[in-house]
């Protein structure tokens, strides 16, 4: 019945069409809340596919993805990408993904109703090649004073009207039109598999090659954050390898990149100093606003010590390591 569902589409025109990705890892209940998202949202009268990237080398996301395709007509394409990796997973996506318009939902988030249209919308708008909308954070307890403050920290939104902006997001709730970038190849760099920052990567090379950024508020998605994240220390690595990723792209443009370097440097000595100051003082008084400067501290010493061995690795083998020692990812 799958089969023959797909096949149905194999010879249809995909050029204007819409694929939604979703890679996920070892998460059975943030696969059946994306997908559940996903298969109802209306696309304009585009084609539309959900392309499942499963970077757990058990496939354990297969048997309620196969269910799923034999309850709604809208192809859901199945992808194993076993060898884990956060660049792996969505590089596997997008070699089998067929539409022009490439649609990222991470399989802790949640879209709401109208949301694939708003992207179509403002990429005509703009004539842009990369669009957000914004992912808001669902914490696992928002009556806990400290999950107020963590919460902005995993959300993922532009304090601005709508438009063009000359900078990006995060993956999750983004848009490519790929007949208006030049992407390179492959699209996400393997090399960031474990420390994450793949897509900084890809969006530095597309916005260098010309490739117009529009952002929306007017529709979002949520991004629910498990209790093993909401915690201090995990916003402390989080914001810390954050905090590398401006230095490190300026790094990586070599000699042309050195003023870069040593200007985020600078930047990340004074929020060291004055975020610190405010952490500690904050710390020692009880007061939970002090999460908001624990983090931006982190985010001060990651532009500091931005190379080699700082380097938290959050993703792919790394987490599937923890998972086999028993600790949270």
């Amino acid at each position: 019945m799958t089969a023959h569902r797909l096949n149905q589409t194999e010879n249809t025109d995909w050029s204007q069409g819409i694929s939604i990705i979703i890679p996920t890892f070892r998460r059975p209940d943030g696969i059946k809340t994306a997908l559940k998202s996903v298969i109802s949202q209306s696309s304009n009268g585009h084609l539309m596919e959900i392309v499942v990237a499963d970077n757990d080398p058990d496939a354990s996301a297969r048997d309620y993805v196969e269910t799923m395709q034999d309850q709604t007509t809208l192809p859901i394409r199945y992808e194993h990408v076993p060898i884990p990796g956060v660049s792996n997973a969505r590089n596997g996506a997008l070699d089998v993904a067929r539409g022009r318009y490439i649609i990222f939902l991470d399989d802790d988030m949640e879209a709401t109703e109208g949301w694939v249209e708003r992207f179509l919308e403002v990429a005509e708008t703009y004539n842009a090649g990369i669009v957000f909308l914004p992912a808001v954070a669902a914490m696992p307890n928002p009556e806990d004073p400290l999950n107020t403050y963590m919460a902005p920290f995993f959300s993922r939104v532009f304090d601005a009207p709508e438009g063009l902006v000359d900078e990006c997001l995060g993956t999750g709730g983004c848009m490519l039109d790929l007949n208006l970038c030049q992407m390179p190849s492959p699209a996400f760099d393997p090399a960031l598999n474990e420390v994450g920052g793949e897509d900084d990567f890809l969006f530095n090379y597309l916005m260098a090659t010309g490739t117009k950024v529009a952002w929306s508020p007017n529709a979002l998605a949520y991004e629910h954050v498990p209790a093993s994240r909401a915690t201090p220390e995990y916003l402390w690595t989080r914001n810390f390898a954050f905090g590398q990723g401006p230095t490190q792209s300026s790094a990586d443009k070599g000699l042309r990149g050195t003023l870069s370097v040593i200007r985020w440097m600078f930047i990340g000595v004074m929020q060291l100093i004055v975020y610190g100051s405010l952490f500690l003082i904050l710390k020692a008084l009880g007061r939970p606003l002090f999460m908001k400067y624990m983090a931006r501290t982190a985010q001060g010493l990651g532009k500091i010590f931005w190379w080699g061995n700082f380097t938290p690795k959050l993703y792919g083998a790394a987490s599937l390591n923890k998972q086999k020692a028993g600790k949270t990812v």
